[in-house]
């Protein structure tokens, strides 16, 4: 009896521990917020940031100095997620970013269920060569879409991200860089 009772106790507790986001691209509640790849980032305009005021700060080295959020560190996926739950799988992600020192661009989180799972539009991916959208599955990196692409230093640029259940468009300075259903 012992014995069942052990194997059912572990059963349950890696049952429960397990992901559990593994197949969810778009679910129907989220958060957005923001990130770099060894990079130092700024991002203003953002909104949904406006309404939700300071950012969680996850991880990584974070500052707001005059609406300006900037990530002054080179640190791999530091997170700064907005605290306002999005309550629908249809929204909006507007800001002005810019690359301010580092090998890679910047990057829009999307999707954020937590610091495991969420997706990200990652503008000067891979040594600033490829835009990408990823999804982070139980703390694995999945591509879902890429193009070549990089980012200028010192340049700050509109992005606009939509999400429509698993209909994914996004535009960098008002040019379409992706239009993809997510799977």
């Amino acid at each position: 009896m012992k014995k069942v009772s052990f194997i059912l106790t572990v059963f349950f507790t890696l049952a429960l521990t397990a992901c559990v986001h593994k197949d969810l691209i778009t679910p129907s509640q989220s958060r957005v917020g923001y990130s770099a790849w060894n990079t130092q980032v700024s991002y203003t305009h953002c909104n949904p940031l406006p309404k939700t005021g300071k950012p969680e700060l996850v991880s990584g080295s974070w500052e707001m100095n005059d609406g300006i959020l900037q990530h002054t560190a080179y640190e791999e996926a530091p997170l700064a997620i907005c605290n306002y739950v999005i309550p629908s799988n249809h929204y909006t992600i507007q800001c002005t970013a810019r690359k301010d020192n580092g090998p890679d661009g910047f990057i829009i989180v999307f999707n954020y269920v937590d610091a495991q799972n969420y997706c990200r539009l990652n503008f000067g991916y891979n040594g600033n060569t490829q835009h990408t959208i990823e999804q982070i599955i139980c703390d694995k990196r999945k591509r879902l879409a890429k193009r070549p692409g990089s980012i200028e230093a010192g340049k700050w640029y509109d992005v606009k991200l939509t999400v429509a259940g698993n209909t994914i468009k996004a535009w960098l300075d008002s040019e379409l860089m992706f239009d993809k259903v997510l799977k």
